[in-house]
């Protein structure tokens, strides 16, 4: 079980650029005319862009705010981890928007184009590319908080924790209230396996920003590191209260009731955490081994178990050597001990070499099992 937090961050750039425009209108409602969309990512570009449901106006998001799209009716778009819908005109696809800002920066470089581009190359991985451009929006506002914020984040995507905390330490002295900075210093000490240090960050995030499912997410894993999954559930619960389109949380919690032996909950939650989110292999991975491995054997499923890893091993292109490990289990459990011996083979050529022997010794003990079957036939 790998317990998930965001990777992705919401940066929050100043007010200012306006590239798309809003207009009123009715919302379309949800029906079979909805074109279901391949999730992919846009950044708001509209001053105060309307997130909306049936019920009016739910929010406003602003100019640099990374959504998640996976439904389009008419000119509106479907953003899930929202629960709403933003109108086409004010988001823009990252590389378009990298366009759009080249011409714009030079004609005037301004602190919230170079900001806007470098969420847009972020999203892009262009991460060196980001990083210049908010080291040329620090020239211009070298007490601006957000921008620190926004180059640790980026820094912590390329394993640069050091430097990110560096950022994230002067953004605090900068703007000792920002929910943002603490939650993300968390994260930082919480992937440093410093669980304390990590929850004294999420608790001062909360207390500024009670509503920040992030931060109760990320507190509910440090509170798993720590032995403590009564707490870690009262986040994941928290946390869906607030929000029930986030699959990250479902996926966690899905954890935690497996660990509880309460399986019909982890199975519910997993399967809604793929219906968020279906391109997640460490869901399918999960869910899959959960089918193969059951203690509770009524809720063992094999074939199920088989699907969702092969779907892991395809998200991954199959080069991660866990999720083929796992593809390995689900046919042994389906009595596909041919293909499990080839899978598991290719875990192994793929795997850290601290992870190879365990993977070896039940290599071996297919083999036998293949032997023993074959005997049996003979």
């Amino acid at each position: 079980m790998r317990y998930q937090m965001s990777t992705s961050l919401k940066l929050k750039p100043q007010p200012g650029l306006l590239l798309g425009y809003l207009f009123l209108c009715c919302l379309p409602a949800a029906s079979a005319e909805n074109q279901k969309l391949a999730p992919h990512t846009r950044i708001v570009t509209s001053r105060e862009a309307d997130l909306k449901t049936a019920e009016g106006i739910k929010q406003k998001l602003n100019p640099g705010e990374v959504v998640l799209i996976t439904e389009k009716n008419q000119e509106w778009l479907w953003v899930p981890l929202l629960g709403g819908w933003v109108r086409e005109t004010d988001v823009r696809i990252p590389g378009d928007l990298i366009s759009y800002l080249d011409k714009a920066i030079q004609e005037k470089p301004i602190v919230e184009r170079y900001q806007l581009r470098a969420i847009a190359r972020q999203e892009l991985k262009q991460y060196e590319a980001a990083i210049a451009d908010i080291d040329a929006a620090i020239k211009l506002k070298p007490d601006n908080a957000h921008l620190y914020i926004n180059r640790a984040g980026i820094r912590r995507l390329q394993q640069q924790n050091r430097a990110a905390l560096d950022d994230l330490n002067h953004a605090i002295k900068l703007a000792p209230h920002s929910a943002h900075a603490y939650q993300l210093r968390g994260m930082l000490y919480l992937e440093d396996h410093q669980p304390k240090f990590a929850i004294d960050d999420f608790n001062r995030a909360l207390k500024r920003n009670p509503k920040a499912v992030d931060s109760l997410n990320a507190r509910g894993i440090a509170y798993l590191e720590q032995g403590k999954p009564d707490l870690a559930l009262q986040d994941f619960d928290e946390a869906i209260k607030l929000n029930n389109f986030v699959s990250q949380v479902f996926g966690n919690r899905a954890g935690v009731w497996e660990e509880k032996q309460q399986y019909a909950a982890a199975i519910k939650d997993y399967q809604r955490a793929i219906e968020l989110n279906p391109l997640s292999p460490i869901v399918h991975n999960d869910l899959a081994w959960l089918y193969a491995t059951c203690q509770a054997p009524e809720f063992r499923n094999p074939k199920a178990a088989v699907l969702h890893a092969k779907q892991a091993c395809e998200l991954t292109q199959s080069q991660d050597a866990n999720l083929l490990d796992t593809l390995a289990t689900a046919y042994q459990a389906n009595d596909q001990l041919e293909l499990a011996i080839k899978t598991l083979d290719s875990a192994i050529q793929k795997a850290a070499p601290e992870g190879k022997s365990e993977m070896q010794e039940k290599l071996s003990k297919y083999r036998k099992m293949q032997d023993l079957a074959q005997d049996q036939q003979d």
